[in-house]
């Protein structure tokens, strides 16, 4: 899985009052208060030290998915520190007593794992990092190893609104301002359009088109590009409906069945490996059949009619934004030219379903 980098500041380039940003985006730091830069770090002084990196532009609104590193070197550990945090939308954080935390916010609460009984050293350098899959999983790390993590985070995240601040509390008063020093910090996103740019190549198994499929390709690019603008924005909408369905479609599915989160992992990497590759279809097929046991429960139960429900929910979101005539018609002509293994894809899957 890809990450973009967004906001990469090394803490080795200064102009006037900004932390330069080593990325094309520029989202340059602005050093505010008792802040001094060293070579490779900066130092915080005083309750009003803060680093500021607007949101100016997009690069930092369009969050599907989060991951923020950065090396840290606290001094005393007697309140809580923020490592870097964006307004009404993510914190990342050490706690008073060492914990290291991470949280997102879903309009409501600030919801995130944190390192329980493993604690960051004061003045040592740590190397740390928080990362939230967009969907329902967030992880920390402390110098390389997983120190936390949940499988219930909330599906989707809020944009920072207006600005992300390193060392302190956005917009507001000094009890949470970083004491000791910060380095290199690197903000990366994914997005919608990264998110269907890696489905495409994971469809593909990264490999080389054959002609046909380069010129199934070109079609659909043509019969997309010449789609009334208005027509073509209102399935660029419907898609990132769907994208947002289908998030909590797998949120829900990942919460409902916690035991299953591994199981699940290797079912994706066997049904990628049977769809695109044809490596090993029976395994594949083996551990879905697993999977869908796991969750179906006693027949008859409660689980197996949730489970029905579930397989219901899937296809519908699979259908979504489905229209018929030209160029539909078309585009879904070309996509099996692209993708032949979904010609059957929704009758094997309920044969599968059918035989749990």
């Amino acid at each position: 899985m890809s990450w973009r980098i967004v906001c990469d500041l090394p803490m080795t380039s200064y102009q006037g009052n900004q932390v330069l940003d080593a990325t094309a985006f520029h989202n340059n730091a602005h050093v505010l208060g008792s802040v001094t830069t060293q070579s490779g770090y900066v130092t915080y002084q005083g309750d009003d030290a803060q680093l500021e990196v607007p949101v100016q532009n997009d690069s930092l609104s369009r969050f599907a998915a989060l991951r923020v590193q950065a090396l840290v070197r606290p001094a005393a550990i007697t309140r809580r520190y923020n490592i870097v945090e964006g307004w009404m939308s993510f914190a990342f954080f050490i706690e008073s007593d060492g914990r290291l935390a991470g949280t997102i916010y879903d309009g409501q609460n600030w919801i995130g794992p944190d390192s329980g009984s493993v604690t960051v050293t004061p003045n040592q350098w740590a190397r740390v990092s928080f990362e939230y899959d967009g969907v329902s999983i967030a992880s920390l790390t402390l110098d390389g190893s997983v120190v936390g993590s949940r499988i219930d985070m909330p599906a989707g995240m809020w944009q920072p609104q207006g600005l992300i601040t390193l060392g302190h509390w956005p917009q507001s008063d000094g009890r949470y301002t970083l004491q000791g020093d910060l380095g290199h910090v690197r903000i990366e996103r994914r997005d919608y359009e990264e998110f269907w740019h890696d489905g495409m190549l994971t469809a593909l198994c990264r490999r080389r088109l054959t002609p046909r499929q380069a010129d199934a390709m070109r079609g659909i690019d043509y019969l997309v590009r010449s789609m009334d603008p208005a027509e073509r924005d209102g399935l660029r909408e419907c898609a990132k409906a769907q994208a947002d369905r289908l998030r909590a479609f797998l949120h829900d599915l990942r919460v409902w069945n916690r035991g299953g989160t591994v199981r699940l992992r290797r079912l994706g990497d066997a049904l990628r490996a049977a769809w695109c590759c044809m490596l090993d279809a029976p395994a594949a097929r083996a551990a879905l059949l697993e999977y869908f046991r796991a969750l179906a429960g006693t027949p008859g139960s409660a689980d197996e009619e949730r489970f029905r429900a579930t397989v219901e929910e899937f296809l519908a979101i699979a259908s979504m934004c489905a229209k018929n005539g030209y160029p539909y018609d078309r585009i879904r002509e070309l996509c099996l030219v692209m993708f032949p293994e979904f010609s059957s894809f929704e009758v094997d899957f309920r044969e599968i379903v059918e035989s749990v």
